[in-house]
């Protein structure tokens, strides 16, 4: 199972039983897995990691789960094997929060802010990635963040249309709210 983990900057787990340094190729083993007790813990939405590590001052890595695997109703997953597949970029998180959204619709749990990142319904701003979901969503970040888009399907939660571009001062500034349409994206008339 692909899931997402959260480590400090120097690839270490800060939270749980002992110091592990996760390299991108390892796999890593242990006997038991029970969520928020034993294992190696990740979360099946890259954006749960955000509530254990800072966008700004962590990483974010892609794993591969195995063994034996123990999930709560929180998203959070233990389990007793741990393959690092690869350190995730600004953009990659972004891209991968979206995907689960797509993939899960019907989830209740999509709508999140934390520090720099906000997903929301209609409308969302933040520093580093902001994602906003509904029939006619609008979004702005600052400089050099992100700003996503999931359009949804008139009456129902399916996603139809999706977007995602970089604040960069040129073609999208910052702070300034855009809208996706079939030409591109456009900035919100006030």
């Amino acid at each position: 199972m692909i899931a997402f983990k959260g480590v400090s900057k120097d690839n270490t787990n800060r939270l749980g039983q002992g110091r592990i340094v996760y390299e991108v190729g390892n796999t890593y083993k242990t006997d038991r897995s029970k969520t928020v007790n034993s294992g190696f813990h990740c979360c099946e939405n890259i954006f749960e990691c955000l509530s254990y590590y800072d966008i700004e001052r962590d990483k974010f890595l892609m794993v591969e789960a195995g063994g034996s695997i123990d999930e709560d109703d929180q998203e959070r997953i233990a389990c007793t094997e741990m393959k690092v597949l690869e350190e995730l970029s600004m953009p990659r998180i972004a891209a991968e929060g979206m995907k689960y959204i797509i993939e899960h619709p019907e989830r209740d749990k999509w709508v999140q802010s934390y520090k720099g990142v906000e997903v929301a319904k209609d409308k969302a701003y933040a520093e580093y990635i902001a994602i906003a979901r509904g029939r006619d969503p609008k979004a702005a970040a600052e400089q050099g963040g992100y700003i996503g888009f999931l359009i949804e399907t008139p009456g129902r939660k399916h996603i139809i249309q999706c977007g995602l571009k970089k604040v960069d001062g040129n073609n999208i500034l910052p702070g300034i709210y855009y809208r996706l349409r079939s030409n591109g994206i456009v900035e919100v008339a006030l």
